[in-house]
């Protein structure tokens, strides 16, 4: 991790962890929407944060531990006003996490899968958005539509993936249990 531009460390590391990551949300939320958008509101507060990221030091367990902050928030104002302490959320993930490891790597073969099928306009402002971090206005510049144009063919985008891999995972269901 020597004289690297921040931007292709972050996003090579958020590449390299990013399914760890992801289950460690979902292990907690245990809902794939609501991990989604916590995953995304947890890579910009990572990248907003990255700066203060000591190199030579587990990405992961830093990720982890803003992952787990953003996680708290959720659950006390989204979901419950009950409190949620550290050693719950730790215990309900590290619980989980074995649990559902084999269903987060079917989610992901799923969401490929599904990625597959996209138009390469559609995969460019994936790509755009999720790889390169810009904002839609920046992405709206780059393809020469308007903002607005850009932020409704991402939102269904985003709605058409989730029904994909949901059926994905459906079918994956169906077969197990027919071969069971």
């Amino acid at each position: 991790m020597n004289e690297q531009d921040p931007h292709n460390l972050f996003s090579e590391l958020i590449a390299r962890y990013r399914s760890e990551l992801y289950a460690y949300i979902l292990a907690i939320v245990r809902n794939w929407e609501d991990a989604d958008d916590l995953f995304q509101s947890v890579c910009l507060v990572l990248w907003s944060k990255f700066a203060s990221f000591q190199p030579g030091t587990s990405f992961f367990a830093w990720a982890r531990h803003t992952a787990k902050i953003e996680v708290r928030y959720f659950l006390r104002h989204r979901q419950s006003p009950s409190h949620v302490s550290e050693e719950l959320l730790d215990t309900l993930a590290e619980t989980a996490l074995d649990a559902q490891s084999e269903e987060v790597e079917l989610y992901l073969i799923s969401l490929e899968h599904c990625r597959a099928k996209l138009s390469a306009t559609d995969e460019e402002l994936l790509e755009l958005r999720y790889v390169e971090d810009l904002g839609s206005r920046e992405i709206a510049d780059r393809v020469r539509r308007s903002q607005q144009s850009v932020c409704q063919s991402l939102k269904r985008i985003r709605r058409w993936l989730l029904e994909c891999v949901r059926g994905e995972l459906a079918r994956q269901e169906y077969s197990a249990r027919q071969r069971s």
